[in-house]
């Protein structure tokens, strides 16, 4: 994993828990789930099919449960990897929940994006070997949504209170809860809904 920071900005909201798992079943309460970047995406890849959570994963998105793939995450949800960068690995099949194929280039790709999401402005930045080639779902940033699986190169993009509060409302409601900012803070929470009875 790299840029731990990309979760900074969720673990600050009050009531938003950030818990660091390596196995599918810590996977199953979470309202939530994060593949973060990494500095080596096909081995980040096998790691995720040794531990069995690359099948955890299909099961939450295929059950329309939130995932978030952020550089390295996003291009290990995609359809292919073509790697003869950093692994050399050539041809790898991704986890197949978006409909992104990668292409690692050997120039690294360096950027500030800013744009627009759920309504919201939205600040991040690039670094990154993987070209990433969207061929369907919504547009989100630079990737794409599928149903409740996200994608982007964009780290840092949760880190602007607005999209990480419409990013939480989203991720709330496919939770069966709704999202209530917090009193007195420039932060939200996840507050209890009286349908559920639970909170988080």
């Amino acid at each position: 994993m790299s840029n731990f920071t990309d979760v900074d900005a969720l673990a600050a909201e009050p009531g938003v828990v950030v818990r660091f798992v390596d196995r599918p079943e810590e996977l199953v309460d979470a309202d939530l789930v994060v593949v973060p970047g990494t500095r080596g995406t096909v081995k980040a890849l096998a790691w995720l099919r040794e531990r069995g959570l690359a099948d955890a994963l299909a099961r939450r998105a295929a059950e329309g449960r939130p995932v978030l793939g952020i550089c390295g995450g996003f291009q290990a949800l995609g359809e292919r990897i073509e790697d003869e960068v950093e692994s050399r690995a050539g041809v790898v099949d991704g986890l197949g929940l978006l409909p992104v194929r990668v292409r690692f280039g050997v120039e690294k790709i360096l950027a500030r994006p800013v744009g627009e999401a759920l309504g919201e402005r939205v600040e991040g930045y690039e670094i990154h070997h993987g070209v990433a080639d969207v061929r369907g779902g919504e547009p989100f940033l630079d990737g794409c949504r599928v149903g409740s699986v996200w994608g982007t190169h964009w780290h840092g993009s949760l880190e602007g209170d607005g999209f990480r509060r419409a990013f939480l409302r989203e991720v709330a409601a496919a939770a069966g809860r709704r999202f209530v900012p917090a009193p007195d803070t420039s932060f939200g929470a996840l507050r209890e809904n009286s349908s559920t009875g639970s909170a988080t």
